[in-house]
This record gives C-alpha cells, sequence and structure tokens, in this order.
C-alpha cells in the first residue's frame, strides 16, 4: 500500500515517497526532483511536467502554468485579474462564473476548468510516483496553502478524484514544514515549550506560521500569509524594468509577443537567483524580438530599489503571526526559512531585523513540504509504524452560521462555530427550535483581512413534524473535517420525532 505526499506548487511539484527507512524523494522521468505543473496542448498530443516545460517556449498560448491561482476562484475576483495580465494563455468567464481556460488541443479549441487541469498534473505526479514505487498510487496527503478556501479545498479533492487518488489529508503547508522539522528532533522539552517561527516564501504567496513544539507533538501557534507574495513578484520587477529598459534602447516592445515575454521572463528569474549570490548580474538573450540580441547588466543595490514595493510587504505577515501567537520576539526561539523565493537576501535581511535573530535553514527549503506531507500520510496509514508525533492543527479561518428567525420581521441571526484556531478535525452541535422548514447559511468570517463575508453554502432543513402549538426541537450537527472543509453533517428531531433532511447547495 503506498504512502505518498505531494507538494503542488505554483510553479514545480515535488513527490516525497514514505518507505521503512525513512521519506525519499522520487525522481521524475528525467532524473529530476522538481517537476514543473504545467500542462502545454499540441495538435498530436499533450505534455504535462518537465516535457511541458520544454514545449512551453515554442507554444506559449496553449501551455497552462500558474494553476493554483485558478483554482476556485471566480472570474472577477481582483487577485486573478491581476494574475491574468501576465499569462500567455486565454482565460475567459464561464457559464458559473468561473474561469475557463481556452487552449488549441489535437486540432480544435477546447475549454478547460482549473479542476481538471490540476487532475492532469496530478496524475502525471501518480505516474512519476508508482514508477518509483512499482505499485499502484491511491492514497496520499496533499499540500496546499493556509489561506485556501474551502472551495479551493473541494477543488482539490475533486481533482484527486479524477486523478484517480484518495486523499487522507489535505494538509496545511506549514504545517507539513512543522511537521518534517520536529518529528526528528529527539531533543524537544517535556515540559517547556520550543517556539519555532516557520517564514515560508514560494513562487506566488509567502506564508508564515509560529509552532510551539513539546516532546511528542507539536502546537500551531498562529498562521499569517500574504497570497500574492512570492519570488515571481521579484520576477515581474525585474521583468517590468528590462521590458522599458530594451524598448528604449532597442526599439523593441516584448509586450508585443507572448514567446519573447515568456524568454525574457525565464532569464529574470536566473538572473534573480544570480543576484542572491552576486552583489551584480549580465543578461544576455540571443534573439529575444526582430531578430535583435539583447543584453543588459544590473547590481544587487539597484534590483532591491526595484523591489521596494514587494519587500515593503514581507514586514506584514510577521506581524500578524507573532500578534496572534500572543508572543514576542525573545520568546521565539528559532526562526526557519523556507520556500523558493526564500533565498533573495533583502528577505533574509528584513526577516533577521524583525526577529532580532539570524534565520537558520536546518531544512531543504523546497522539499520540506513534500516530506511533511509524506510523514502525515505515513501516520494516518495503518500500513507503517511512524515514532509517536502529535499534531495539533489550527483552522486558520472563523466559520459561522447564519439563519433567519421564524418570525419575518426579525433580523438573521449569526453564531460562530468554529472560531479561528480551532482544531482540525472538530464536530459542534447546534439546538434549534422551529416550526417551518428553514435555511442556514455557512459563512467563511475573514479574520486575516477585512473582505466581505464569503457564503460557502447554504442547508435547507425540514421538512418535520411539530405538535400543534410547539416548535420542533432539532439537533443540528457541524463538522470540520480533516481537510479543512465544512459541512452540516445532520439535522435530527431532539423531541423524539422524526429525523429532518437537509439538502445541499451552493450559493
Amino acid at each position: 500500500m503506498s504512502v505518498v505526499g505531494f507538494d503542488l506548487g505554483n510553479e514545480s511539484c515535488i513527490v516525497g515517497v514514505a518507505r521503512q527507512r525513512g521519506i525519499d524523494v522520487v525522481l521524475n522521468e528525467e532524473s529530476k526532483r522538481e517537476t514543473p505543473a504545467i500542462v502545454c496542448f499540441g495538435d498530436k498530443q499533450r505534455f504535462i511536467g518537465t516535457a511541458g516545460a520544454a514545449n512551453s517556449t515554442m507554444n506559449p498560448k496553449n501551455s497552462i502554468s500558474q494553476i493554483k491561482r485558478l483554482l476556485g476562484r471566480k472570474f472577477a475576483d481582483p487577485e486573478l485579474q491581476r494574475d491574468l495580465q501576465s499569462f500567455p494563455f486565454r482565460v475567459s468567464e464561464g457559464p458559473d462564473g468561473f474561469p475557463l481556460v481556452h487552449a488549441r488541443y489535437l486540432g480544435e479549441e477546447h475549454a478547460f476548468t482549473p479542476t481538471q487541469l490540476l487532475a492532469m498534473v496530478l496524475s502525471n505526479l501518480k505516474a512519476i510516483a508508482e514508477d518509483n514505487l512499482k505499485s499502484a498510487v491511491v492514497d496520499c496527503c496533499i499540500g496546499i496553502p493556509v489561506y485556501f478556501t474551502d472551495l479551493q479545498r473541494r477543488s482539490v479533492l475533486d481533482a484527486a478524484t479524477i486523478a484517480g487518488l484518495r486523499p487522507l489529508r489535505l494538509f496545511h503547508e506549514t504545517t507539513a514544514t512543522a511537521l518534517a522539522y520536529g518529528i526528528y528532533k529527539t531533543d524537544l522539552p517535556e515540559n517547556d515549550q520550543l517556539n519555532v517561527a516557520f517564514v515560508d516564501v514560494g513562487h506566488a504567496s509567502m506564508q508564515v506560521s509560529i509552532v510551539g513544539y513539546k516532546k511528542g507533538q507539536l502546537k500551531m501557534l498562529s498562521h499569517a500569509y500574504d497570497r500574492s507574495l512570492g519570488g515571481r513578484d521579484f520576477d515581474e520587477a525585474l521583468f517590468k524594468h528590462f521590458a522599458a529598459k530594451f524598448k528604449e534602447e532597442y526599439k523593441i516592445d516584448v509586450y508585443q509577443n507572448a514567446r519573447a515575454c515568456i524568454r525574457l521572463r525565464v532569464a529574470c528569474e536566473k538572473l534573480k537567483k544570480m543576484l542572491s549570490a552576486n552583489p551584480e548580474a549580465p543578461m544576455n538573450i540571443e534573439c529575444l524580438m526582430d531578430e535583435k540580441d539583447v543584453r543588459g547588466f544590473i547590481k544587487r543595490d539597484e534590483f532591491e530599489q526595484i523591489s521596494a514595493p514587494v519587500l515593503e510587504r514581507v514586514k506584514g505577515p510577521l506581524e500578524k503571526a507573532l500578534a496572534e501567537a500572543g508572543l514576542t520576539n525573545e520568546s521565539v526561539h528559532f526562526v526557519e526559512v523556507v520556500g523558493s523565493g526564500s533565498r533573495v537576501p533583502a528577505i533574509i535581511r528584513i526577516i533577521t531585523e524583525f526577529f532580532g535573530k539570524e534565520p537558520r535553514r536546518t531544512m531543504n527549503a523546497s522539499e520540506c513540504v513534500a516530506r511533511g506531507c509524506a510523514l502525515q500520510c505515513a501516520i494516518l496509514s495503518p500500513t507503517f509504524k511512524v515514532r509517536e508525533f502529535q499534531v495539533n492543527e489550527g483552522f486558520p479561518f472563523s466559520i459561522a452560521l447564519s439563519w433567519k428567525p421564524d418570525s419575518q420581521n426579525n433580523e438573521p441571526q449569526q453564531t460562530v462555530v468554529f472560531p479561528k484556531g480551532n482544531p482540525i478535525p472538530s464536530v459542534k452541535a447546534l439546538t434549534f427550535y422551529r416550526s417551518n422548514t428553514f435555511a442556514v447559511d455557512v459563512l467563511n468570517v475573514e479574520t486575516e483581512d477585512s473582505q466581505v463575508t464569503q457564503k460557502i453554502s447554504t442547508y435547507t432543513i425540514g421538512p418535520f413534524q411539530s405538535s400543534k402549538g410547539e416548535k420542533a426541537k432539532l439537533k443540528v450537527k457541524v463538522r470540520l473535517n480533516i481537510h479543512g472543509i465544512v459541512s452540516l453533517e445532520s439535522a435530527t428531531d431532539a423531541g423524539g420525532g422524526g429525523s429532518g433532511s437537509s439538502s445541499f447547495s451552493y450559493k
């Protein structure tokens, strides 16, 4: 029986597998540990992963990347609209208000949902795992960002089902990192709590968590994040800088050519990595556009200057995480940095100044999520015996129920059933006294920022029997499951009558 962990990155994915001797990161068909999260559609076949990345430069308009950013979001979402400006492929609004991705495949125009595209990526990762394990892979654990909404979590589960996978848990990436860090520590304190801050700067987002460790357990003390602050924002700052520079010097406008845009973005990403290790770096691209070779040069100081608007946002999640955990800088014993975007020296400098201590890199920055997911899968799987280690996870949002009272004139009532930081999984029961069928809304109450309250779902409860002149006493059970998905599980007549029926619909 397989025990596999998938790290679904915005740019690339990693597969971790549990074997009897420990956790291994498996190699793909090109013997690489990271597989690009790209699906490229051609006239004769479909290319996924490494093959998709190899074909993307020649076929940019049919190469779909950054699928995670499209998942479970309305087309009108301002954040999604900002992302679409840099995508070379066409995205339109579907009849349900969600995005549809357009590509030419096998000589015909096709429209795919983000869930379908993610399923293609997952099926490729499944094949990589099966090729290495020489056995079927079904049970797995999939890493997701802590800020994923209910709908995004359901979309990941749907994609996994399409790919033939059965996730034992959707695991927060920050918690996976914390588990991979703590489970092998033999010197964790018995009584006093060891507080560790994890700062994960990925390709497209930044997540911060503060974790309390004791012997044999971890507790998530706080989560904070910026959904759109990652390594790609530094690439984009360089891209805009050089696009303007080349327009002035070489009289070429890369914005008019999708292939030139992709090549310049790839060059900017390489330049960013060079500037992480060197004080200055050159850029040379042959035949970028109109058969013109281009050259550029930038110093790290200038790079930090043009990236200033991005760097200014780094401190926000750090402050939120510390405040939510109720700790001071001095009470955080260690700071660990992970993620592909965490290698930018300016970010390390900001983190050092904030916590007053040098961040450490005791973990593999790119592989820790996949390893943590594989460990969690092993803990949940009956086929593996794993060292006793308890993961006390906290939910990053507040979940509320809203309903209208029996009398028509009263305002809707609302109560928080799962406050922010509530353990996962969890079950709560509420009692209602009603005489007629009624509707209950499940709401995601964002406490991280003052966004509009999001309605997750609506349940209709009824019909039920009530005595003449008396209201029926109904017990409604609400479940927050292991994936972080909320549902009304049952509605029963607590007064001894029949069971109420509940129907479920998204609004």
